[in-house]
């Protein structure tokens, strides 16, 4: 009997061990269908764009940080970008005494600072302290970065889960300001306009190839303040030319509903 229980502990911890890192099956941190293969040069020449996305899977799965990178690049405007992965998957609070996040923010003069992986609930019955991501703000400020909240996209088939996640991250910004780009907001309006539209990987949470995309041109009209549906069609992005064209009127349509830096100024913004 005793070696039957301990046989089941065993395989729960197992369980626990693999299934990735979750708050009451909330957002998670795991490496299910991600990776992580851009190796940060911190030698590299500075770039007009230097972009750190901090953050767990979601911010580097299909190589989200140069999706967003191509498109600073190739707007016709001659600009170089840099975009970078901080070390590791963690929840913004796992990041502020790691020994490694901030010291990798310090390293480099980045001109934006995306932070993902605000701990919410994905029940809505809960509520999760944000100090974290009010200090990682403030630290980006300190090194002169724009700070860019990325409120995650909801999971597939949860058709409330965009609006409340940004919200929070509205919440966030109204205390410590920083720019929300409006992720979340433009997978629902792509939803709802195409319904049958796959954005998701087959685990229903992270982004499928197309999803990355339309997160990138979100980040693109939040970071260059330039129209988005004014980009042109690039034979090198995960989507035809017809799927490029509506990703990125959803994403510019997104962005006059709900302007990303509303609560934030700063010179480098040009506005």
């Amino acid at each position: 009997m005793m070696r039957v229980l301990s046989n089941i502990v065993l395989c729960s911890i197992l369980i626990l061990l693999t299934a990735g890192c979750r708050i009451d099956s909330d957002n998670d941190s795991s490496n299910a269908d991600a990776h992580n293969s851009h190796t940060p040069d911190l030698n590299a020449p500075l770039a007009d764009y230097e972009l750190l996305f901090m953050g767990n899977s979601h911010s580097s799965q299909n190589e989200l940080p140069q999706l967003v990178a191509t498109l600073l690049t190739n707007d016709g405007e001659g600009k170089s970008a840099n975009a970078f992965n901080a070390p590791g998957w963690s929840f913004l609070d796992g990041r502020l005494n790691d020994g490694v996040s901030y010291g990798f923010m310090q390293s480099r003069e980045w001109t934006h600072v995306i932070l993902q992986a605000q701990k919410y609930s994905t029940t809505g019955r809960y509520s999760y302290p944000t100090d974290a991501a009010k200090t990682w703000i403030q630290r980006a400020k300190q090194q002169n970065a724009i700070p860019i909240m990325f409120p995650e996209w909801p999971r597939r088939g949860n058709f409330e889960e965009g609006q409340r996640i940004h919200m929070l991250h509205m919440s966030i910004v109204l205390q410590e300001p920083a720019c929300v780009a409006p992720i979340g907001l433009a997978w629902d309006a792509a939803i709802a306009l195409r319904p049958t539209i796959n954005l998701h990987a087959s685990d229903g949470n992270h982004s499928n190839p197309t999803g990355a995309l339309l997160s990138a041109y979100v980040f693109y009209g939040v970071i260059s303040n330039k129209p988005v549906s004014d980009l042109e069609y690039l034979p090198s992005l995960p989507a035809n030319q017809s799927m490029q064209t509506f990703l990125r009127q959803v994403a510019a349509d997104t962005l006059a509903a709900h302007p990303p830096c509303q609560y934030f100024q700063s010179p480098k913004l040009g506005f």
